[in-house]
């Protein structure tokens, strides 16, 4: 695994369709895992990834345990060599 990528999401799905359609699109020939972390937001988020990004690892906290707690327990999941820690407003250009 080259790249794990994490995200924290917090009320942010719609954010995180977008970052996540721009990963896909835009990572060919790197070798990538992406990891959620939703911080209590039930904002539908674990559907959307469920039905349109199956690849993606969802973690889903039944509190906000706030940004950092967040990014290590998605860093604890991770497998990659390297990490990258990317807000849910991110999009990858080609």
């Amino acid at each position: 695994m080259d790249v794990s990528i994490i995200i924290v999401n917090w009320n942010s799905a719609a954010y995180v369709r977008k970052c996540l359609s721009s990963i896909c699109c835009n990572s060919r020939g790197l070798d990538i895992e992406i990891i959620i972390v939703d911080n209590g937001s039930f904002d539908g988020c674990r559907d959307l990834v469920a039905g349109e990004f199956p690849q993606v690892i969802f973690i889903q906290n039944q509190d906000n345990p706030g940004f950092a707690r967040a990014n290590n327990l998605g860093a604890a999941r991770a497998g990659g060599k390297m990490l990258l820690f990317l807000n849910p407003d991110t999009e990858v250009p080609g």
